[in-house]
């Protein structure tokens, strides 16, 4: 299925005051011949606005679901076409390019709670916890003490990125590409959270890990998912991959999840490493319900915590590591989400 593109008028020329009293200050421009796409949509379904390239077509920026009301794109002038796409489709992403963090894409969470696991950082919102350069999004642990209002003081700092707003998603694949840190109990992790869960608080909402790192056990990665009743009536599963090769902190790795509402898979580099069935969660709040609580919208957050439970059983402690160890940092190339019809 496409849509044929109509042509529009170029954009005028800038540089004459409209009033006409004074000349204005010229800036050097161009003009160029644009195209108008525009094209129906039915509610749910799924478009990809595409660009012939030589004999073969590309996509243009991700796919969007239809709301049943009609879509127009002004575009460089070319030939188009839209498509329904077949199998996964690219709906939302950050390449991390440019030199500034997109704040339309992740919201900056301040606290200084420990993420209610005893983590001793406090999330700040200051550039040089989280910054992108080089076409990376850059998560830095600073041995920086911070304390709030409350007199709680942290003796470390960090950030926590999350979507909550700005995007969710109710099933999909969600894909990461990133290169870890390798510190005595620093802990990055990428994973996702109910936004209004119907189902009750953590954990009876569902949280799905798609990695952490414990620290400088970096010869392996971890997912989880954490279910059941609201805590302390919570239930996990979880699984570690063991890398054959470099490790989590000695190159970029391609993490990803499956989301559907029979099964989430977690794959590495391309490999399925664990699948986890219906059979396998529930949710106090609905057990008639064999999808609850993995099937209402979730958001991405991005966070590197330092010590707390996920080293109880290790021996592990940031304050081991030397002052020139800092800043431990999370390094991420990509963030794609996708989604089928």
């Amino acid at each position: 299925m496409f849509a044929l593109a109509s042509l529009l008028l170029a954009p005028t020329l800038l540089g004459a005051d409209p009033a006409g009293d004074s000349p204005a200050a010229v800036v050097d421009a161009t003009t160029a011949p644009a195209v108008q796409v525009s094209f129906p949509t039915e509610d749910g379904r799924l478009y990809q606005i595409q660009r012939r390239d030589g004999d073969g077509w590309e996509n243009v920026d991700t796919a969007l679901r239809g709301t049943g009301e009609p879509v127009t794109r002004l575009l460089p002038a070319g030939e188009y076409r839209v498509v329904r796409p077949d199998g996964w489709a690219l709906v939302w992403r950050d390449e991390f390019d440019g030199d500034q963090l997109d704040l339309t894409k992740w919201g900056k969470e301040e606290n200084n709670l420990g993420g209610g696991n005893n983590e001793r950082q406090a999330y700040r919102v200051e550039d040089k916890y989280a910054f992108v350069r080089d076409g990376k999004l850059h998560l830095a642990v600073h041995r920086d003490p911070h304390t709030t209002s409350d007199g709680k003081t942290q003796p470390y700092s960090s950030a926590r990125l999350r979507t909550r707003g700005r995007a969710e998603w109710t099933f999909g694949r969600f894909e990461v590409r990133a290169k870890m840190p390798d510190g005595q109990g620093i802990w990055p992790a990428v994973w996702m959270l109910p936004t209004d869960s119907p189902y009750g608080g953590w954990a009876a909402g569902g949280e799905i890990d798609i990695l952490e790192s414990r620290g400088s056990a970096v010869e392996e990665t971890t997912g989880a998912l954490h279910f059941g009743g609201a805590w302390p009536r919570n239930e996990y599963v979880a699984h570690a991959y063991e890398f054959p090769n470099e490790n989590a902190a000695e190159a970029f790795h391609t993490y990803a999840v499956e989301w559907s509402a029979d099964a989430i898979r977690w794959f590495v580099d391309g490999e399925l490493v664990q699948t986890r069935t219906k059979d396998e969660w529930f949710s106090e709040a609905a057990r008639d319900n064999p999808s609850a609580p993995f099937d209402s919208p979730f958001h991405l957050l991005i966070n590197v915590a330092v010590d707390g439970r996920f080293f109880e059983h290790v021996d592990q402690q940031a304050d081991r590591l030397p002052a020139d160890a800092f800043p431990q940092t999370l390094l991420v190339d990509y963030v794609r989400v996708y989604q089928k019809e």
